[in-house]
């Protein structure tokens, strides 16, 4: 069994365990999970800085786009959250809804609350101007989300929903909605 699967079993025992222990340690997770999340804003501060790289800004062009991203972004986790709390879990994977979720944002993109995440961290960059964090802190995020998304998280729903999630992921793409519906 490879890391990837030692990773999702463990993520999966867990979900499948004590809810009061979920409950307990949600916060927690969340908070590493922010706390990995600034790291790249951080590091694309410091980069920008010790490179001595010049923002670009492009006024108004900048403020436009970066919000043009950063608001549809913001609004896509806002939403996913709300779905996953009406559902009675959380985006936390070891406190997770007990049933998958394939309505509403989820009917048309399997991590909704991803491609908000990656329009928040392309649209901060360009509306700061931070050639670091929309040119390699953002891919980079991308990048490592990818991998856990079809590393790990995948492999756990198989587990958790089976037949269910085989079909969902059958059915709808993981990040990027299609624009034109199939038959």
């Amino acid at each position: 069994m490879g890391i990837f699967e030692r990773i999702a079993d463990a993520i999966f025992r867990m979900a499948m365990g004590d809810s009061k222990k979920r409950w307990f340690y949600t916060p927690f997770a969340a908070f590493l999970f922010l706390c990995f999340l600034s790291l790249f804003f951080i590091g694309a501060y410091f980069t920008d800085r010790w490179l001595n790289l010049p923002a670009v800004v492009y006024l108004p062009w900048n403020l436009i786009l970066g919000l043009i991203l950063l608001a549809p972004g913001a609004l896509l986790i806002v939403w996913t959250w709300a779905q996953f709390l009406m559902a009675r879990g959380t985006p936390v994977p070891i406190n997770p809804p007990k049933k998958l979720i394939t309505t509403g944002l989820y009917a048309y993109s399997r991590n909704p609350m991803m491609l908000g995440l990656f329009l928040v961290f392309f649209g901060v960059g360009i509306l700061t101007g931070s050639p670091s964090l929309t040119f390699f802190f953002s891919p980079l995020c991308v990048f490592i989300f990818y991998v856990q998304i079809t590393g790990v998280e995948e492999r756990e729903m198989e587990l958790k929903f089976g037949r269910a999630y085989l079909d969902y992921k059958q059915r709808v793409p993981r990040f990027f909605p299609k624009l034109v519906k199939g038959k």
